[in-house]
């Protein structure tokens, strides 16, 4: 799941933006120059503390509500920063930054219900953004409502035909509804777009093995485990391909290696099958 981040130029522009000149010197200007300059300055504490100050003389300002609550995020002090987006959302219902940072927390607490709410709010504010879709869905997909996961992704790669984790997710949905078919390509074009998209390969290899296709799933997890090599279950499921494929074995030195690697359901294949 992508992180989000922030620039500090994008305080900047929220408190340009709510008209608060620099040229005033008042102490809540001063205040807020001081908590954005320690903002800077990865003084994350130094931020809270001048925030608070401002908000303690303006109880209404949701710039401040706002960027503390930004710094309590990187403070990872992430309760005190929904409190303050909340409150930032509730002073200025048009703030879509403090709903892009709950939404960011909400999910984090896997609170999907209440992140996909602040993910409709930012849609509909930016109908024309792919990432916005694209994170959704990823929250429908979790939540196992695959139909409105795909609907997503389908928006996305609309907007971004170049977006591979789109076109990955997306296959990854129809795969869990059983419709190979149209996974099977998502799963190639997430690759052309992408082609160290490892997961993507593992993925395609499931495809490939419900379909009887041995020999380009065999390829997939070659190509998996060449880009991972650590990857246990590549080699898992490998050596069930090779066994398929009458190579004993090579599906016993691949169950071997997973075992190496700290897979734990492995020995019984090994005992059973390997010599």
């Amino acid at each position: 799941m992508r992180k989000i981040i922030l620039s500090v130029c994008l305080l900047m522009v929220i408190l340009v933006l709510s008209g608060v000149s620099y040229s005033q010197d008042t102490p809540v200007t001063d205040f807020m120059k001081s908590g954005i300059a320690k903002f800077e300055a990865k003084d994350y504490t130094g931020a809270v503390e001048d925030f608070t100050k401002v908000i303690a003389q303006d109880d209404k300002n949701g710039n401040a509500y706002y960027s503390r609550g930004v710094a309590y995020y990187y403070l990872l002090k992430n309760d005190e920063a929904m409190a303050d987006f909340s409150k930032a959302i509730e002073i200025d219902p048009k703030n879509m930054d403090a709903y892009t940072f709950r939404g960011n927390i909400y999910r984090k607490n896997r609170d999907y219900e209440k992140a996909i709410a602040d993910y409709n709010k930012l849609i509909e504010a930016n109908s024309k953004d792919a990432k916005l879709y694209f994170a959704r869905g990823q929250m429908y997909y979790i939540t196992k409502d695959y139909m409105m996961a795909v609907s997503d992704f389908d928006q996305a790669i609309q907007i971004d035909p170049k977006f591979a984790e789109a076109y990955y997710y997306r296959g990854a949905a129809y795969r869990t509804m059983n419709q190979n078919d149209n996974a099977l390509p998502d799963f190639t074009k997430a690759i052309e777009l992408k082609p160290d998209y490892q997961a993507a390969y593992v993925k395609r290899a499931f495809c490939y093995t419900d379909m009887n296709q041995n020999d380009n799933a065999l390829a997939d997890y070659n190509k998996a485990i060449e880009l991972d090599p650590k990857d246990a279950d590549s080699y898992k499921n490998r050596g069930a391909i090779k066994y398929n494929l009458n190579d004993a074995k090579g599906a016993c030195d691949d169950w071997k290696k997973a075992k190496e690697l700290g897979s734990t359901d492995v020995q019984d294949l090994i005992t059973k099958f390997c010599k």
